[in-house]
């Protein structure tokens, strides 16, 4: 029984430390590809009004995060990312954490003409900083929410690359 037990520690051990896969994400005609070490992690079908995702690089220590959110109508990418920047500031996480955010500009996500706008915010005396993009898709507008500490950049930049060049909707 002891082995049995020593053996089951180590095989969830070892199996618990293995990185994530690559995956092909293809849904609604928005399509990427989450990067070896990144996994999904949230996957909501928003009642056929739109779509929550969520894709966090592997490890406890690690603070890469995209979050892909559309809804299948044409909103005002003003009032849409107003939207985004209040739910931040009203968040319990990123309430006391000294967000600020740029002022708005065009800008592009894989050549695709958004808005966005940049916000940076600290957390456990950790400097992170972010990028919010929102832009009109076939049938629907689409926002991605993108941060990272600034220590992990280097760790990140692959990953976030891979999805963004990959993204696709049709």
């Amino acid at each position: 029984m002891k082995h049995l037990l020593i053996s089951f520690l180590t095989i969830s051990i070892l199996t618990g430390c293995q990185e994530s896969p690559e995956t092909k994400f293809e849904k609604n005609g928005i399509s990427f590809t989450s990067p070896t070490g990144w996994k999904i992690t949230d996957d909501e079908n928003l009642d056929n009004q739109g779509y929550y995702l969520s894709i966090e690089k592997d490890g406890l220590n690690s603070s890469g995060l995209l979050i892909i959110t559309w809804i299948n109508d044409s909103l005002d990418l003003n009032e849409w990312l107003e939207k985004f920047i209040d739910k931040l500031e009203n968040n319990i996480i990123y309430k006391n954490s000294n967000l600020t955010f740029e002022t708005p500009a065009s800008s592009e996500f894989n050549t695709i003409r958004s808005l966005s706008v940049s916000f940076d915010f600290n957390i456990s005396g950790v400097k992170h900083e972010g990028i919010i993009h929102v832009f009109y898709g076939k049938d629907k507008t689409i926002a991605i929410l993108k941060q990272e500490a600034i220590e992990d950049k280097k760790k990140n930049i692959s990953g976030f690359d891979t999805i963004e060049q990959s993204f696709m909707n049709e």
